[in-house]
């Protein structure tokens, strides 16, 4: 009973110096601790948009592979289920297409690229979907 108490008291002694040392920390260091909170705090935001990012790039890949996206829909409708692409580019030469969009799944440099074509008319023409080697 008595080894109990002194395990119990050692271990309440235990907790008060570690939050007192963190406390110490704090006054101590106070911009630097703001500063890795706020480190913590962006890298948190930082992944929740490239799962935010990921999941609509995924959605875009599995409509396109279902038909559920279909050939004539309108850009803009395209960037309101999709969000913006990374990059358009005018493209010339190449009949009834008038513009690329890119769009490409986060995590890296070789990671799945989709390459929307457009038309004149602000509508989807084609598309290819590009898969690194694996």
């Amino acid at each position: 009973m008595a080894q109990t108490k002194t395990i119990q008291s050692f271990a309440f002694s235990l907790s008060l110096a570690m939050l007192f040392l963190s406390g110490c920390a704090y006054l101590t260091h106070p911009k630097e601790t703001l500063f890795l909170k706020g480190l913590e705090d962006n890298q948190k935001q930082m992944q929740a948009q490239l799962a935010r990012e990921e999941k609509r790039f995924n959605r875009l890949k599995t409509d396109l592979d279902t038909g559920r996206l279909r050939k004539l829909a309108k850009k803009t409708r395209i960037i309101s289920l999709y969000g913006q692409p990374v990059l358009c580019r005018p493209v010339e030469g190449q009949t009834g297409i008038q513009e690329t969009c890119i769009y490409r799944k986060p995590g890296g440099l070789s990671t799945s690229i989709i390459l929307l074509n457009l038309d004149t008319q602000d509508r989807l023409f084609s598309w290819n979907i590009q898969n690194p080697d694996k």
